[in-house]
């Protein structure tokens, strides 16, 4: 594997502020790391880019623009909407040189070091990921007339061999499911990822994408192997649905990991002020953090 270490981003305009935040919590807990930013966007301005490369200093920065007739069109679906299909553009968009890639929603905050995310063993598979805790794997299954026994992952963070994307067109097949299937996908191109890697996806540490809203010890005794937590705290945190960290009068038991780096990136005036997150209610989601946090 290549010493740098490529991560890529997909997202609007109106995600800028946390996709920033995503990128500042990278750089804080890989110090020394040689990083490369990759950054599939659209109507992000070149304002939002000073601020975003001023928020995370260090890694180079690849802005990728994504056109109409780069990707499908995609119906919005509640907080979904065709930014969702940014990812799949990778296999196509992405420099030439990228070979090896890791991908991180912008609804998330790392609080480990990506490094050792970077580190996850594929073994003959193309891309790693987490498995989903919400979807019914045999449903989906049962759905698509797929084999029993497969996993339903979730896509929001992936560790993707892209040479091997790219080898067999994988993320091009993707694309042409969502085509074919799009009126009766309930989660887009995650859907389409997991039918074109049914049973062939290495299982990502589930720490890496913690998507529940669960402690330490609410999981402790899970025996699924591609359940079992490798650490006793989170190394990624993703803020999954329609209910977000930033979002008034919303409570989840890691929203205050967000504050806490917001705090250092130069979005956090704009954020607590288009949410209306004032002093009061900084203050009650910091004491219920300190009342009700997760334990490890």
């Amino acid at each position: 594997m290549s010493e740098r270490i490529d991560v890529a981003f997909g997202f609007d305009g109106r995600y800028a502020p946390h996709a920033a935040n995503v990128m500042a919590s990278i750089v804080r807990h890989a110090p020394g790391a040689k990083l490369r930013f990759i950054v599939m966007q659209c109507e992000v301005t070149p304002e939002q880019k000073r601020r975003i490369e001023e928020a995370a200093r260090g890694p180079e920065f690849v802005w990728i623009d994504v056109g109409d007739d780069d990707l499908p069109a995609y119906a919005t679906r509640g907080h979904l909407n065709r930014t969702v299909l940014f990812r799949l553009g990778l296999e196509k968009m992405a420099p030439a040189d990228c070979t090896r890639i890791l991908y991180v929603d912008a609804d998330t905050i790392v609080i480990g070091d990506i490094r050792e995310m970077w580190a996850a063993d594929l073994g003959s598979h193309a891309l790693a990921a987490a498995t989903d805790c919400y979807q019914d794997a045999e449903t989906f299954a049962e759905t698509w007339a797929l084999p029993k026994g497969g996993r339903y992952f979730n896509a929001g963070v992936q560790v993707i061999d892209l040479a091997k994307v790219r080898e067999g067109k994988l993320f091009t097949k993707a694309l042409d499911f969502i085509v074919e299937h799009d009126a009766r996908l309930m989660f887009g191109d995650q859907d389409a990822l997991n039918y074109v890697f049914w049973k062939d996806a290495a299982v990502l540490e589930p720490t890496w994408n913690v998507q529940r809203f669960l402690k330490r010890d609410e999981i402790a005794n899970e025996q699924a192997p591609d359940r079992k937590w490798g650490h006793a705290m989170p190394r990624l945190i993703h803020y999954i649905g329609t209910e977000k960290p930033w979002m008034r009068n919303v409570w989840h038991p890691w929203a205050w990991l967000y504050w806490e780096n917001m705090k250092r990136t130069p979005f956090a005036a704009e954020v607590k002020r288009a949410f209306r997150m004032d002093v009061l209610q900084m203050m009650r989601l910091r004491l219920r953090w300190w009342l009700r946090r997760p334990a490890g």
